[in-house]
């Protein structure tokens, strides 16, 4: 959000029950947003947005939640900005077997 220039820089961080197995993490921002190829590209790994950036966060990210069961992706942020979301499973503290 430091190249944002109009309006308020805004960062909102929420959790929620995606369904009656997991939760979901959404992070929402009002900074430059995505355009169509950053969006369709951001998870490749070596992948960039950002002028000094080496491009593996995402991709870490999201191999490190699916191997945990869950899912990563994002999405444009209308009027302006980028939401990432996440769900993993609910761990209710219990082993099975």
């Amino acid at each position: 959000m430091s190249g944002t220039t109009e309006g308020k820089r805004e960062l909102l961080i929420q959790t929620a029950r995606a369904d009656a197995e997991s939760i979901r993490v959404s992070i929402t921002d009002s900074g430059p947003g995505l355009s169509a190829e950053g969006l369709a590209r951001l998870f490749e790994p070596f992948y960039t947005t950002k002028s000094g950036g080496l491009g593996v966060g995402l991709s870490i990210c999201r191999s490190i939640i699916g191997t945990h069961g869950g899912r990563l992706w994002a999405a444009a942020n209308e009027p302006r900005g980028a939401v990432f979301q996440f769900t993993v499973p609910i761990d209710d503290g219990f082993a099975v077997g």
